[in-house]
């Protein structure tokens, strides 16, 4: 299936833009294909363990759960999995 992101790193302009604008898309080439791209994803969303927050051992800030490096320090969290 061929598909196309759009908007992966537009969440940092959200406020400039309406919400819906700057939210991440996918584009499946083929409509035919949708239903079963909208399945993957809905798969992906319900199976997707994010977990509780982490604090940074280096800077001490707290990361969102799904973040594999630290947003202010650049520290590897993935050790504190």
């Amino acid at each position: 299936m061929r598909a196309r992101i759009f908007n992966a790193n537009a969440s940092s302009i959200a406020g400039e833009l309406p919400l819906d604008a700057a939210l991440p898309q996918i584009w499946v080439d083929r409509p035919d294909e949708a239903p079963r791209a909208k399945e993957i994803i809905d798969t992906f969303l319900r199976t997707t363990q994010l977990g509780p927050p982490r604090t940074c051992p280096e800077c001490k800030e707290e990361n969102p759960g799904s973040f594999d490096v630290c947003w202010a320090c650049g520290r590897d969290l993935t050790a504190s999995r």
